[in-house]
């Protein structure tokens, strides 16, 4: 999980701004660039992680997230497909 003695100077960076994080009143929503950047880190963290029970932060609760959105996507994807084919099976009558 979290080494609290890890001499990594990124790791050292990496607590510092998620502290930041867990304590700013402004948030990313409200325009913090702190915040945006941990937020995209978290996010190409989740893009990539494969992890069961990943102890980054909003890892699940961020790749959930795509899960849906990709979910979403496909099936409006699918209606747009399914439009189309009975556009042109008509147009072909």
């Amino acid at each position: 999980l979290v080494n609290l003695k890890c001499a990594s100077a990124n790791c050292a960076k990496m607590k510092g701004l998620l502290k930041h994080g867990s304590s700013c009143k402004v948030k990313a929503n409200g325009g913090c660039h702190v915040c945006k950047r941990i937020w995209a880190l978290l996010q190409i963290h989740a893009r990539q992680c494969k992890e069961d029970n990943c102890p980054v932060p909003n890892c699940m609760a961020i790749r959930e997230r795509f899960r849906q959105l990709t979910l979403q996507q496909q099936a409006m994807d699918d209606r747009r497909r399914q439009m189309m084919n009975q556009t042109y099976h008509q147009q072909a009558r």
